[in-house]
């Protein structure tokens, strides 16, 4: 009997501690993680991150800060498949237990580490690299013919395209995609 109840112990402190690694290494604080399981199994049926409609689930705005948002955008297809938010495995996504998107989510087209690609997937961002200097021309975002530079629309969720209409007079001063400052076009805000 001593030995089961010492088993007993023994796993149920394994179990809190795997809970712990587990939470601990997502991109959400505690409550910002909470906050997300809460509203799981409605969010999760959007077919796009950038289509949720977060009134509607009861909260002001997505939780988590711009990396957060960027990460589950560019793994939405993949991260929404969770039966439960806690049941994510970030590491497999390119997270790593530091609390930062680790390098090889942020490698560009040419294999170089040149810093992340905001709101855009690494897809979407090496289209954006390939016609820039054509785009970077407009002055309005909307103003941009994009079947001219071989597109049928604009790359990107609803919200990565707000973003870059909301803030192109900055960001259209890049020479190259990879020199924008997303960080710090984020903290304008």
């Amino acid at each position: 009997m001593k030995l089961n109840l010492a088993a007993f112990v023994i796993l149920a402190f394994s179990a809190v501690g795997i809970a712990q690694a587990q939470s601990s290494s997502s991109p959400f604080t505690r409550g910002e993680a909470n906050a997300m399981a809460r509203v799981w199994s409605e969010i999760r049926q959007a077919r796009d991150f950038g289509d949720i409609n977060w009134r509607s689930v009861g909260l002001a705005g997505a939780p988590g800060n711009f990396e957060a948002h960027r990460l589950l955008a560019s793994h939405w297809s993949e991260l929404r498949g969770a039966a439960e938010f806690y049941d994510i495995n970030w590491r497999a996504i390119g997270y790593d237990d530091s609390g930062r998107l680790s390098q090889r989510t942020y490698v560009n087209a040419r294999g170089a580490y040149r810093g992340d690609a905001g709101p855009f997937t690494r897809e979407e961002a090496r289209v954006l690299r390939n016609v820039w200097p054509t785009i970077r021309e407009a002055a309005n975002f909307y103003d941009i013919d994009w079947r001219s530079v071989g597109l049928a629309r604009a790359p990107g969720s609803r919200e990565a395209r707000r973003f870059m209409a909301d803030d192109w007079g900055s960001l259209r001063r890049a020479a190259e995609f990879d020199d924008i400052d997303w960080r710090a076009e984020y903290r304008r805000r």
